[in-house]
């Protein structure tokens, strides 16, 4: 039994650590003003459910280090602070003045993201309108060189009348148009697939 004590008070140690480290990671999140959503996202995670974890020490075996390394540039205390060694966590009022104007930089950078991601939705509802109107607009004017070869077909005089050909030509024209226009839409598409990824926006199946 008496060699069991050593790791029982490792365990002990280390489950008070993180307990530790989870109240300060809490204190420093509340000091800069900050949700756990909104904190979550700075430090790398999608949801605030891990960070969560963390500052209520749901696990105890362990908080990763880059975690902790983190959480120190982001709430901009030391990481003595956040493992307990040290209650001192400003260093004057140089580092509160940063640190308002790092929420208020991270706030505008927000504001702008959420319109690029309005423009973007719009420019997709835009883009998917275009493209419905180009495929109705090539499926019409094949339609209208069907029908004219049809009529050609069943009137051998037609090829004689008077601007026959000229209206063929128009026809085949608005059929060669809209084809292009097609083939435009389709690269574009293309291309926008292939910079979205590049770009981090949202996906959009423009």
């Amino acid at each position: 039994m008496a060699e069991k004590k050593p790791a029982a008070n490792t365990r002990m140690e280390q489950a008070a650590a993180v307990k530790t480290i989870g109240a300060r990671m809490r204190q420093a999140r509340e000091l800069c003003n900050l949700s756990q959503s909104a904190a979550a996202k700075r430090l790398g995670y999608q949801n605030p459910s891990k960070l969560s974890k963390v500052e209520l020490a749901t696990d105890t075996n362990s908080v990763p280090l880059w975690l902790i390394v983190r959480a120190a540039r982001v709430y901009e205390v030391s990481v003595d602070f956040l493992f307990g060694a040290t209650d001192d966590w400003e260093v004057g009022a140089r580092m509160t003045q940063e640190r308002e104007t790092s929420a208020w930089m991270f706030d505008a950078w927000e504001k702008a993201r959420q319109r690029d991601m309005e423009t973007l939705k719009r420019l997709h509802d835009r883009m998917q309108t275009l493209t419905e109107a180009v495929a109705v607009m090539l499926s019409a004017s094949e339609e209208s060189a069907l029908a004219l070869a049809r009529f050609a077909e069943l009137n051998p005089e037609f090829e004689e009348m008077r601007a026959g050909s000229r209206l063929v030509g128009a026809v085949e024209r608005a059929n060669d148009a809209a084809k292009s226009a097609k083939t435009k839409m389709e690269r574009f598409h293309m291309e926008c697939s292939v910079a979205a990824p590049q770009t981090h926006q949202l996906s959009l199946a423009l």
